[in-house]
């Protein structure tokens, strides 16, 4: 029994102490320990334009992204469903540096500036809310017709068979779409910097510049350390915004 309790533990630890191991060994090796204490106060601030130009711009793409998405599967939407879900398609399609330059180039067509972290937080939303749209209206369109038909005959209303099954039933599915959103957003916002976003990629691309690997690992290394915490807190939160019944029915399934 105490045997099993410890290789259950070490199964869990083994994975963060290497990690732990492999980040220690690239900052030491690359000399990024000493620039980044060197350098601790500017550090923190390119953390923190990091962190703004993920949060917000998820906010933001989860909120426009599950509406839309729920809205493409009402009766009333679909014959236009299938032409957003192709616009969609198209669009996740660009590369994130593509995205960006269309910011850079386009808003000031409109009266924005094209520099900046506004511009930066448009590009990085337009870029991540693609594929909630379609987890969402994946996920609602997989809901079972005889489940809503069975809630339709007990009398329930359209706002009632929405909120009570059939996002609850698709809320696997929307989160797989949150998370893949996020990894993009983590991983394009050290683009951001191109056109003045701020954020780690100001060291990622300052060390590329002058050919100096602890410049770019001390960039680097916390955008990938970034991209796994946001991972992890989405798969905690998952467990609660998922109810247990629709896990378990997954289980059984698989």
């Amino acid at each position: 029994m105490i045997l099993r309790i410890l290789f259950q533990l070490v199964k869990r630890l083994a994975p963060i102490f290497l990690t732990i191991l492999f980040i220690v060994w690239l900052y030491t090796y690359y000399g990024a320990w000493d620039y980044t204490i060197k350098n601790l106060s500017e550090f923190f601030r390119l953390i923190l334009e990091h962190f703004i130009l993920v949060i917000i711009s998820m906010f933001c793409a989860v909120i426009v992204g599950v509406t839309l998405g729920t809205i493409m599967t009402r009766k009333s939407m679909e014959k236009m469903s299938s032409v957003i879900m192709a616009v969609v398609n198209v669009w996740q399609s660009v590369p994130s540096l593509g995205v960006l330059a269309l910011a850079y180039g386009f808003l000031p067509l409109i009266g924005l500036s094209g520099i900046g972290m506004v511009p930066a937080l448009i590009a990085l939303f337009f870029h991540a809310v693609a594929p909630i749209v379609r987890n969402t209206y994946a996920g609602i369109e997989s809901v079972s017709k005889d489940v809503i038909e069975a809630a339709t005959g007990m009398g329930m209303t359209k706002k009632q068979i929405l909120f009570q099954i059939e996002l609850p039933n698709a809320m696997p599915v929307i989160a797989g779409g949150i998370r893949t959103s996020t990894a993009i957003i983590v991983g394009t916002a050290p683009l951001a910097f191109l056109i003045g976003g701020g954020g780690l990629g100001f060291w990622i691309f300052t060390g590329i510049a002058l050919v100096d690997m602890g410049i770019m690992m001390a960039g680097a290394v916390p955008v990938a350390l970034i991209a796994m915490l946001f991972d992890y807190c989405l798969g905690v939160s998952e467990k609660f915004l998922v109810s247990r019944g629709v896990r378990t029915d997954e289980i059984e399934l698989a």
